[in-house]
This record gives C-alpha cells, sequence and structure tokens, in this order.
C-alpha cells in the first residue's frame, strides 16, 4: 500500500478531529500526486457496496442543502466524488465536502502543507521548518505547513508526539488536537491526542506552555512535571503532577501504565506491535491497571504478564491477531 492510499485509508476509517480534517483536505487538493489521490477516492468509493443508492443521494441532498449551493453552482468531478463519501459516511460537524468548499477560497501559499504519518510499529523523528524537533509515536498523523509564514507556528496533531520548540519570541509555536491547543514559545513538550483514548494529554517537561481547552474555553498554566488531562467521556479537565520518565517511556520503546483500562493497553498494544486485538470477555473491561514494560518485553511476555496479573485473562496469538477471552 503505498503512502497516499495508507493516509487516504487511515483518514476515512477512523474518527478525526476538525482541524485535522481540514489540513487533510487542504492536503488532498495540492497537485502533487493528484492521479494517485483520485484513484484511491474511486476506490474507497467502489468498496462502499452495501449501502442503498437512494439513501445515498438523499444524504448527499441533505448536504448541499447545508452548504447552501444551487443547482447552477458547477463543482469539479473530485468535489462531487469526496462529497458523496461524505454523505455516505456521515462524516460529523466537518464532513469533506464543507472542508473542500472551504480551503477553495485560501490563498495558495496557504495550501503548502506536509503530512507525516508514522505506521504502527514505527516511531519517526522530523524537523520542522522552524528548526523544532518532533518525535512521533506509532499510528500518528503530524500535518504542518512547508513554512511558518504567520506570526503563529501551527502544526495540526493526531497521536503522540513529543516536541522540542525553538525559541522565537515573536511567532507562538501551538499544536493544536480535537480536544485542546497547546501553547509555547520555546519549551519541550509531550502530547497524546489519540482518537481511540478516553483523554487527550499535554505533559510540560521544560519551559512553560498554556493549555487552551476547547470545550469549556478553560486555560491551564503549566509547570514542569504537570500535565493537562482532558476526559472525552465527562468533558472535564485538570491539571495533576506526573513523572516525566514514564510519560516518555515510549520513546526507548517502554510501556508505562498508572490506573489505565484493559482497552487503553490494548491500543497501545496495537500501535507498538502492529497487532489486531480483539477483546472477547465482557468480564475484562473494568480492569484497571499499574503496570511497567521497562526492559523491551516482547508481545507474548507482555500477555503472559497480564495473564499473570489478571484474574481469568486467556489469549492466543494467531500471526498478527491476538485474542483474549
Amino acid at each position: 500500500m503505498s503512502r497516499t492510499e495508507q493516509i487516504i485509508e487511515h483518514f476515512l476509517n477512523d474518527e478525526q478531529p476538525e482541524n485535522t480534517q481540514r489540513a487533510f483536505f487542504l492536503w488532498l487538493i495540492r497537485s502533487s500526486s493528484t492521479f494517485e489521490k483520485d484513484q484511491c477516492l474511486y476506490a474507497q468509493w467502489n468498496s462502499i457496496q452495501e449501502v442503498d443508492d437512494c439513501d445515498v443521494e438523499a444524504s448527499f441532498e441533505r448536504l448541499t442543502q447545508r452548504l447552501g449551493w444551487t443547482k447552477r453552482r458547477t463543482f469539479p468531478s473530485l468535489t462531487l466524488r469526496i462529497a458523496r463519501i461524505a454523505a455516505m459516511l456521515l462524516i460529523p460537524l466537518l464532513s469533506v465536502a464543507i472542508a473542500y468548499w472551504i480551503v477553495q477560497s485560501q490563498q495558495p501559499a496557504e495550501l503548502n502543507l506536509i503530512e507525516c504519518f508514522v505506521p504502527k510499529g514505527e516511531i519517526e523523528e522530523i524537523t520542522l521548518p522552524d528548526h523544532s524537533v518532533a518525535i512521533l509515536n506509532s499510528g500518528t498523523t503530524l500535518i504542518y505547513p512547508e513554512n511558518f509564514t504567520d506570526n503563529s507556528r501551527q502544526v495540526y496533531l493526531n497521536g503522540e508526539a513529543r516536541f522540542t520548540v525553538a525559541k522565537d519570541p515573536e511567532k507562538t509555536f501551538v499544536v493544536k488536537t480535537k480536544d485542546m491547543d497547546i501553547n509555547a514559545l520555546g519549551t519541550i513538550f509531550n502530547v497524546s491526542s489519540y482518537s481511540d483514548n478516553a483523554q487527550t494529554v499535554a505533559t510540560l517537561v521544560q519551559g512553560s506552555v498554556q493549555v487552551d481547552i476547547k470545550s469549556d474555553g478553560q486555560c491551564l498554566m503549566l509547570k514542569p512535571g504537570e500535565q493537562a488531562v482532558y476526559n472525552h467521556l465527562t468533558k472535564t479537565a485538570e491539571r495533576k503532577p506526573v513523572r516525566i520518565e514514564y510519560v516518555l517511556a515510549w520513546e526507548r520503546g517502554q510501556m508505562v501504565f498508572q490506573s489505565a483500562p484493559l482497552y487503553e493497553i490494548i491500543n497501545e498494544m496495537e500501535r507498538r506491535f502492529n497487532v489486531k486485538v480483539y477483546l472477547n470477555s465482557t468480564d475484562l473491561n473494568d480492569e484497571k491497571l499499574t503496570v511497567k514494560f521497562l526492559h523491551d518485553e516482547s508481545l507474548e511476555e507482555i500477555l503472559r504478564t497480564l495473564q499473570q496479573i489478571i484474574k481469568g485473562f486467556h489469549y492466543k496469538i494467531d500471526n498478527d491477531k491476538i485474542y483474549i477471552y
């Protein structure tokens, strides 16, 4: 699978925050790899066979009415295909078509974005245009402009990354996620914002950052060794102390969990080892664990440890599939 196919499939198969959606469509309409993107969109469209055509047309009509499009206005065929996919998948709040329509009004210089997607099982380090450095965890998408031209340096994150920000008093560095914006001038901090996790977490290693919570406008100022935690279920945020070496354990190939639900551990195993885990026991849903894997344990060693500390935990490994029962 090509990089373009990975990006499009990853985007359409997972729920994405608003800012990631907008950045994705900016990338989508760039002139590079146009034919390949077009073919990938056709493949996505053709792969969805079970939806009734009438339902699709009705959804598309409702979408066009929401946008205020008139019958006399014409759009490129690519727009139509994207919009139809959006209508089928019912992407909330900011559909593919809405995003495409919005970004058409942007200046060409603003469309020059770079996307970086790190596959499961890998970690990647990149240098941003201002010489800031980002280390990206498995399954992470980072989108950023080719050049920072405004009075702020904004990047869009879905996943986890540790940022070492180059100092520039005239341009605030902003990491935008679904639930929070993290603002810094020159500092080191970690952000975890996976769409399948129950929390979005910003942890300050060095310097100072301001964390703006989008749901209620709350503003949290962090000191080194503190983190801002936003809970997706309760819609609440808190600031609390934390051990930095545990937060950054993922950079060293280690895994540390404190009062973590079992599904969070499963999500991390899937990303780190590039496997699919099936949890087939409702009795284990409420398990919360404090456990550390600090010695580069293999997947099977981790599963054996979990079997020892969780009553009734059983597993079976079938190539890249793990069954827990």
